[in-house]
């Protein structure tokens, strides 16, 4: 077994697991609640909750973060390949491997690295309504970067195994 096979074989069950989208859900759901009582709160007992703005916004972060790293993993963001599709099989490749290459140097640029540095700096700054360190919401950067950036790196590495395959394949039938 390859390095390769070993690291797909890990990116793969990372990819397989449903985790992100539990935690995903959880945070929605108490994102409406909290709404929710915020409404209730304010329009009908008059008495609206402090809280609950800012832990609406802080989950609202985390679930749209966690939300496009699992657009990268179920392959559902946007996208235009019209013009693509007009090229040979060969060159069409060649652009999938470049865009998703430039694609997971520039999430890992501006989220991973981007993260780590918001997460540092805000390590010692206090949310005034919750009073928790603003480390734990900016970190909602890093995490889905790394996600999104795992998720990437196994569909690049899959990309490259099958092309060795079909290459060694074609190579084989020559003979």
């Amino acid at each position: 077994m390859t390095i390769i096979d070993t690291l797909l074989k890990i990116l793969r069950a990372i990819k397989r697991s449903k985790v992100v989208e539990y935690i995903i859900a959880a945070m929605a759901a108490v994102l409406s609640v909290v709404v929710l009582l915020q409404v209730m709160f304010r329009y009908v007992l008059n008495n609206p909750l402090h809280w609950t703005e800012e832990m609406s916004r802080f989950l609202l972060v985390w679930v749209v973060l966690l939300g496009a790293a699992i657009g990268i993993k179920q392959k559902s963001h946007f996208s235009l390949d019209i013009v693509v599709k007009k090229f040979p099989q060969g060159v069409q490749d060649a652009i999938w491997l470049i865009m998703h290459l430039f694609l997971l140097v520039l999430l890992f640029d501006v989220m991973v690295y981007n993260g780590v540095y918001l997460t540092q700096i805000t390590y010692i700054q206090i949310s005034p309504a919750l009073g928790i360190r603003m480390a734990y919401v900016y970190s909602a950067v890093l995490a889905g970067g790394i996600l999104s950036c795992l998720y990437l790196l196994e569909d690049i590495l899959s990309f490259i195994k099958d092309a060795i395959e079909r290459r060694r394949e074609r190579m084989a039938e020559n003979v």
